[in-house]
């Protein structure tokens, strides 16, 4: 008679701009009935089960990890706007279902809803800034709406708004 022993590995990474990805490997093995008379023997046999796993998770996890890359350095206007507050927006994706997780990197892939809300909330902490003063500020300095911005954008728009709101910069265009 034969037993069947099962082996899982799970791992999850964090990677810039709020993403993540994970890998998972199961193995099952059947071994005779007799490996349990043999405590070591079935102890290996589960042993280098785990470490072929935990090896096939790194593996896969290392294609995603991020690179040590510099950051990009992005010129930012100073100067001051008298912009009127414009009433309590909600900060939505056009792209309904376009976020993907996972490490995807892919140009069509856009903010997290993480990144979405934090934008929303730091818009609203920022005296004088409304939604059409941010939309033309990510125009100038990304090319695109704020709506369509990829995470690596979103997370750099964040940090511009936490410097507009600590007052060492101002979001005007």
């Amino acid at each position: 008679m034969t037993i069947k022993i099962n082996v899982g590995v799970n791992k999850k990474i964090g990677l810039p701009d709020y993403g993540s990805a994970g890998g998972h490997c199961n193995i099952e093995i059947e071994a005779d009935n007799s490996i349990l008379d043999n405590a070591d023997q079935f102890l290996q046999r589960v042993k280098d089960a785990y470490e072929v796993a935990r090896q096939s998770v790194e593996e896969e996890l290392s294609h995603h990890r991020p690179d040590n890359a510099t950051s990009q350095t992005r010129s930012v206007s100073q100067s001051n706007a008298n912009a009127t507050t414009e009433p309590q927006r909600e900060y939505r994706n056009s792209n309904a279902g376009g976020y993907s997780g996972g490490g995807n990197t892919g140009a069509n892939r856009t903010a997290s809803p993480k990144q979405q809300q934090f934008i929303a909330s730091l818009v609203k902490g920022i005296k004088g800034l409304n939604w059409n003063t941010l939309d033309r500020y990510c125009s100038v300095q990304f090319g695109k709406n704020t709506s369509q911005l990829t995470p690596k954008e979103a997370s750099a728009l964040i940090e511009d708004l936490k410097a507009a709101k600590s007052g060492e910069r101002s979001i005007a265009v």
